[in-house]
């Protein structure tokens, strides 16, 4: 058993002992032993895995990063939960270090590729047809909005309790002048609030 699906198992065990429920409503899934597939981008109904309290999740993300050899946590995520100052903090911040720099590494590996032309999108030839078909794609989303029909409705819910509704993501990124990507992967799918910025402690939520 990887150690990070035993540090997974005693949360388990301590929440039981604890007498505390996590779930969904107040906590992360974590993939364990092993991390999501980098192309998979929801949680499925038989994927392996526990429900973590944040923190736990955060832990657990840098053991697991040990354990695959590639990094797999979030780093604003696992920034805050190293700056409470945890137990075996002076372990998991050699994790933390140690991946944050192989990934800067693989960043920099690339776009020197990039820039050599090596680049696996570069040097695609588009036809104007598909050129075409891609401009009007992206104006029909941009001019949509709301009406696009394979748009799901919003709820953004502000700290005081006030409710926003938008017709979709386009349109809450829009009005709310953010970047949708941002929107729908950070916190849409999640189902988590930003603990920053401008939208702090706002919930957003697809309308049922």
């Amino acid at each position: 058993m990887l150690p990070n699906e035993v540090f997974a198992l005693e949360c388990i065990a301590r929440y039981a002992r604890e007498g505390l429920v996590v779930d969904s409503s107040n906590g992360q899934f974590a993939h364990c032993p092993y991390p999501k597939p980098r192309e998979q981008k929801y949680k499925l109904p038989d994927d392996l895995g526990y429900w973590l309290t944040f923190f736990d999740h955060q832990h657990q993300g840098l053991l697991q990063s040990r354990d695959m050899g590639r990094r797999c946590y979030w780093i604003p995520d696992v920034k805050l939960y190293l700056d409470t100052k945890p137990p075996e903090y002076e372990e998991l911040i050699v994790i933390y270090n140690e991946f944050n720099a192989l990934a800067e590494e693989q960043k920099k590996a690339q776009s020197e590729r990039v820039s050599n032309g090596n680049h696996p999108m570069l040097g695609r030839t588009h036809t104007e047809e598909s050129i075409r078909k891609m401009c009007a794609s992206q104006q029909r989303i941009k001019r949509l909005g709301a009406l696009n029909p394979g748009s799901r409705a919003i709820i953004a819910i502000k700290p005081d309790g006030t409710k926003l509704y938008f017709g979709g993501v386009s349109e809450a990124a829009r009005e709310l002048e953010w970047d949708a990507p941002s929107l729908c992967s950070r916190y849409l799918i999640p189902g988590k609030s930003p603990t920053r910025g401008r939208f702090k402690y706002w919930q957003f939520l697809y309308a049922k």
